[in-house]
């Protein structure tokens, strides 16, 4: 999880971009709590896209947080979304 990691090592990031293969999480703290956690050690506005290689039907990021963006599928578009939505 990279929000655990910068968290550890004290890594200052703006944003976290996650590619993944849908699984909707693995592991004991789900991204979005790991990012909430972040957040609130680091004072930092972290935003959190989440890039989804197919889809299940289900969110990782949380849609009620307009620091999270869930990505399905990936084409030429992407990357410029994925810099817009970090600046």
């Amino acid at each position: 999880m990279p929000m655990l990691y910068a968290l550890r090592n004290k890594i200052e990031v703006d944003a976290f971009v996650i590619y993944t293969d849908s699984e909707i999480w693995a592991g004991a703290v789900h991204p979005v709590q790991a990012l909430r956690e972040y957040r609130k050690q680091t004072r930092i506005a972290a935003k959190l896209i989440v890039v989804g290689m197919i889809s299940t039907g289900f969110s990782i990021a949380d849609p009620t947080d307009a620091g999270m963006l869930d990505v399905v599928g990936f084409d030429a578009a992407v990357p410029a979304i994925i810099a817009d939505f970090a600046r």
